[in-house]
């Protein structure tokens, strides 16, 4: 039996360890950069991230602001340049973990597609079904992480000693784990899967064509590599912004259920037309540009460079 012969010959099980040292190798280069890579897109985006938060889940009957602009404006006025940083503790904890996942998942996934393609490279729409599962497990890690962050953001939005419910992001999960328990920190997880399945697919899919064409010697420059990440980036945020801003304005109702404003994403899309037609959808979507086509494009190549700083240690 083939298990059995399996078992004989030291060059086999030689050869078999190499292999797992490989594979456990490529493993911990893709969660060490993915977890750099987050790093740098959070110091850079997150101020812009702020905004477009702030934008998408501001009252439109009584708004707080006139555009991106007045909202960055009004925001350090009242809060100081910290106020575009708040909740930053969230996202740069959860974006470190979000990245490892996000590369070493669609590493896998990718690899596993290529073994039943018998070994050639994945076709476009391949690589976009690769992304879209890809999208589907992150969104267990990353939706926590944005709930806490969306938190922290909109808070102080409204300059009163009441607004203020949480003094740091810890704080904000030790609260809703108290209250809420674990499923609090799922508010909204629809909206996240939503998004991440269809936005992560049109990322590695725009990413990888976008590579091809650019760098056709497989150089892999960092200036090819920025333009593919920025493009992806671009095309991520273009292609999902409408399910994003529903995904917010979830996270931004009640914990309670009791007092929710909306059951789910059918209804919060619903209902955000209702008020204010196509334009409901597509509120911060200049910061959120801003943020994600120069954010994904230096992601990409602070991936790429940690993994060949590695190979070289």
């Amino acid at each position: 039996p083939r298990w059995w012969k399996v078992s004989e010959g030291p060059q086999m099980r030689v050869e078999n360890n190499t292999l797992s040292q490989i594979a456990k190798s490529q493993r911990v280069k893709n969660v060490v950069s993915g977890t750099c890579g987050g790093i740098s897109l959070v110091a850079v985006g997150h101020p812009f991230d702020t905004i477009k938060v702030k934008l998408q889940t501001q009252c439109s009957r009584t708004p707080l602001y006139t555009g991106a602009v007045d909202c960055m404006r009004q925001t350090m006025k009242m809060e100081g340049f910290n106020g575009l940083y708040k909740g930053i503790s969230s996202p740069l904890v959860g974006q470190m973990f979000n990245n490892a996942c996000l590369f070493m998942t669609y590493d896998e996934i990718r690899t596993a597609m290529m073994a039943r393609n018998g070994g050639s490279p994945l076709s476009t729409g391949q690589t976009f079904v690769a992304g879209g599962l890809t999208g589907a497990v992150v969104a267990l890690v990353e939706s926590p992480s944005d709930l806490f962050k969306s938190k922290m953001q909109l808070q102080a939005s409204a300059n009163t000693a009441t607004s203020v419910q949480y003094t740091s992001t810890f704080d904000c999960v030790r609260h809703i784990t108290q209250k809420f328990g674990i499923r609090g920190w799922y508010q909204g997880f629809w909206g996240t899967a939503l998004r991440n399945c269809v936005g992560n697919a049109l990322f590695f899919s725009i990413y990888d064509t976008t590579l091809k064409r650019i760098d056709v010697n497989g150089e892999r420059k960092a200036s090819s590599l920025f333009v593919a990440g920025a493009t992806a980036g671009f095309g991520f945020t273009c292609g999902v912004y409408p399910i994003d801003t529903i995904k917010t304005t979830l996270m931004a109702d009640s914990m309670c259920r009791r007092e929710r404003q909306y059951s789910g994403v059918i209804d919060c899309a619903r209902k955000l037309y209702a008020q204010q037609g196509w334009r409901a959808f597509m509120k911060g979507l200049t910061p959120s540009l801003v943020r994600a086509t120069p954010g994904c494009g230096l992601l990409v190549v602070t991936v790429e460079g940690v993994k060949r700083f590695m190979d070289t240690v």
